[in-house]
């Protein structure tokens, strides 16, 4: 059996801040492993190695990889500048030669507003004034009315790197089908959440006339293992989002081979799904062992 996805996955230890020292050697394994993207989310006060700027982090990773798409799975557009962000994304773009995704996200946690000086309630409205603008930028639109102030460099890729939007409601998800982006669900939906989104994106898209894009992206927690004590333990842990859900509906996929077959079939014929990003990093599962994990998922492809 062949599937038709692409697989991806998100840095597998972001334990420390030795562990983001590492990040570039993660991104060569999963280059070397055979997965098509690595992603890195963004957080910020959360301690321990809060991954505050993953620009910088996948810059050191494009510096050790050559193939892999280089990935943020949530970009804060708000709390940014859009036309800093625009050269720093376009520069970012040419140092991995044209292997940058911009997942972009609008942020939810008002204390991190707060510090930034930023109004919770004009987060949406941001958002899509900096992205407007940085698209504008990324084209070589005048930064300056009466002066020849463009973006240099531009991005490899034309007209700008791929976009993504992170969207979890119906605002956020008629946000999203506005600009013609794939978007990117919360990893914690169930698979009715996402059938119902999925609705509501397709309608937002048809109502403006566009068609639905090429990339269906899905992230899901990802472990491949025969062990079913360690199964339920895993999925225990995860939280009441993953074992208060059968295992069909449940965003924490754990169990055998035929079972994780079964679920990409699923999301498949369900949604469309064709580009799928393992999590790992699950509570109490070794680095090596998700590792495994991840060989099993991406042996898959020719099962």
């Amino acid at each position: 059996m062949s599937l038709s996805c692409q697989f991806a996955v998100t840095a597998w230890d972001l334990s420390s801040p030795a562990a983001l020292t590492d990040l570039p050697q993660q991104a060569k394994r999963a280059e070397a492993m055979g997965f098509e993207g690595f992603w890195l989310p963004e957080h910020h006060f959360q301690g321990g190695a809060s991954l505050s700027a993953p620009l910088i982090l996948l810059a050191a990773c494009a510096s050790a990889t050559e193939t892999i798409d280089l990935a943020t799975t949530s970009l804060l557009l708000p709390i940014r500048q859009a036309i800093a962000l625009a050269e720093e994304t376009a520069t970012l773009d040419l140092i991995a030669n044209g292997r940058l995704i911009l997942g972009l996200g609008r942020g939810f946690d008002d204390q991190l507003f707060e510090v930034f000086g930023i109004d919770p309630k004009q987060k949406r409205k941001r958002f899509k004034h900096t992205l407007e603008a940085m698209m504008h930028a990324w084209q070589g639109g005048q930064l300056l009315e009466g002066t020849d102030a463009t973006l240099s460099p531009r991005p490899i890729q034309e007209p700008h790197p791929r976009l993504w939007i992170a969207a979890f409601g119906p605002l956020a998800l008629k946000q999203a089908a506005a600009f013609q982006c794939p978007y990117l669900a919360s990893p914690m939906e169930t698979l009715s959440q996402l059938q119902t989104n999925r609705q509501i994106y397709t309608e937002a898209l048809g109502e403006l006339g566009f068609e639905p894009p090429a990339t269906t992206p899905i992230m899901r927690t990802i472990f491949i293992t025969d062990d079913d004590k360690k199964a339920k333990a895993i999925v225990e842990r995860a939280g009441p989002a993953a074992s208060d859900e059968p295992p069909s509906n449940s965003p924490v996929w754990v169990g055998p081979r035929s079972f994780i077959i079964d679920r990409i079939n699923e999301y498949q014929e369900s949604l469309g799904m064709n580009y799928l990003i393992a999590r790992g990093r699950i509570p109490g599962v070794e680095v090596e062992e998700q590792l495994d994990s991840h060989e099993a998922l991406l042996a898959l492809e020719n099962a």
